[in-house]
């Protein structure tokens, strides 16, 4: 079976981090190693699952580039809804829990690797502590998950 076209835009990521700094570090670095991914970010687990669940409402507004994601990569440390309880939520939701959830935390606890995956999170990766190690963690990341690994397609613009 052939890999995916690594220059279509087939990987659509919703990114759902509460700090800036870092939203943009990843947003960066991301392009530097898969420029043709598309990312949605979001700053806590409320925000996403309102953008989630806009996306089925036709009399939401949405931007001309709103997408259903393939992929959601998510924090667990944030205000308003947290990462575990995103992630609780987006998988009991049948509507949602096709989406593969890769947890990236700076938290390398057993307790919160445990009740990801207990919550069916996809994977967890702990976030690196050099530029060097993270562009090398979205590399493999963005080569396993939109080339090798088949995902649900983004949806077209609603």
């Amino acid at each position: 079976m052939p890999l995916s076209d690594p220059a279509s835009p087939s990987l659509c990521l919703l990114l759902v981090e509460d700090e800036q700094a870092d939203a943009e570090l990843f947003q960066e670095l991301l392009g530097e190693v898969a420029a043709h991914a598309k990312v949605v970010h979001m700053r806590n687990g409320r925000e996403a699952l309102d953008y989630l669940n806009s996306l089925d409402d036709p009399e939401a507004f949405h931007d001309s580039q709103a997408l259903r994601p393939n992929l959601i990569v998510l924090d667990l440390n944030m205000p308003v809804m947290n990462g575990h309880a995103f992630l609780e939520q987006a998988k009991q939701d049948e509507r949602l829990r096709d989406i593969p959830v890769l947890v990236l935390s700076t938290s390398d606890h057993a307790d919160d690797v445990q009740r990801a995956y207990q919550a069916h999170a996809s994977g967890y990766l702990v976030k690196p502590n050099s530029f060097q190690e993270y562009t090398d963690m979205l590399r493999l990341m963005t080569s396993y998950w939109g080339q090798v690994m088949r995902l649900p397609r983004s949806a077209s613009p609603l």
